[in-house]
C-alpha cells in the first residue's frame, strides 16, 4: 500500500466528517469495541446528553441488527464468519450512521417492504406499530419481528435509507443509512 492511498482515505474521511469507521470481520468483540469507542467519541463532540443518548441507542440497534442477521448470508466458501462496515459521521448538527452487511437474497424484498412501510408512517404510527408487535408477541426466530428497525426510526425521527448490491445468487450487500437530527422538537415529544 502506498502513502498516496492512505492520504486519499484520510482526505475522504475528513471531507465526510467521519468520526469513526469500521470495516471487517464482525463479532461480539467488535460490537463491544465500537460501542465503547462511539460512547467516548460522543462525549467529546456532542455536549447535549439527549442527542448523545439518541445516537448511541440508534447505533446499538444498528449493530445488533448486523450481529443478528448477517451471519446467515455468509456461505462456507467465504473466509469470514460475518463481515460488516460501520461509519459514524457528523455533518453540521446531524449525525449519520451507515452500516453494511451481507444478507441472503431471499430477505431483500422483506427488508425493503419493512423499511418502506416504516417510512410511510408518522412518528405516532411507528410507536403504535412497535406497541402492537410487542403486545401480539409476533417475533421471528431471531427474536425481533422488525422491532429494531422500528425503534431506530422512532429514535431517529427521520426517513430510513437503504440500498442493496447483489453479490451472487445467494447474497446481497445491504447498506443502511440513518440520519439523527440534532433538533430540539424531538426532545420535547
Amino acid at each position: 500500500m502506498n502513502d498516496d492511498f492512505v492520504f486519499e482515505i484520510l482526505d475522504i474521511m475528513e471531507q465526510n466528517n467521519v468520526l469513526l469507521a469500521f470495516n471487517g470481520e464482525f463479532d461480539m468483540r467488535v460490537v463491544n469495541a465500537l460501542v465503547t469507542s462511539v460512547k467516548q467519541k460522543l462525549t467529546h463532540v456532542e455536549s447535549n446528553m439527549l442527542i448523545q443518548k439518541r445516537v448511541y441507542n440508534v447505533m446499538v440497534e444498528c449493530l445488533e441488527n448486523i450481529f443478528r442477521h448477517s451471519e446467515d448470508a455468509i456461505q462456507s466458501e467465504f473466509p469470514l464468519k460475518s463481515y460488516a462496515i460501520f461509519t459514524l459521521n457528523k455533518e453540521e448538527e446531524n449525525y449519520y450512521l451507515i452500516t453494511g452487511n451481507y444478507v441472503q437474497n431471499k430477505n431483500v424484498d422483506f427488508l425493503k417492504s419493512t423499511i418502506d412501510t416504516i417510512n410511510s408512517l408518522s412518528k405516532e404510527e411507528r410507536k403504535d406499530m412497535y406497541r402492537e408487535i410487542l403486545n401480539n408477541k409476533t417475533f421471528s426466530e431471531k427474536g425481533g419481528a422488525g422491532l429494531g428497525i422500528i425503534d431506530i426510526a422512532i429514535k431517529a425521527d427521520t426517513r430510513l435509507e437503504y440500498d442493496f448490491k447483489k453479490v451472487d445468487d445467494n447474497k446481497t450487500f445491504y447498506i443502511f443509512r440513518v440520519r439523527i437530527q440534532n433538533n430540539y422538537t424531538y426532545l420535547k415529544n
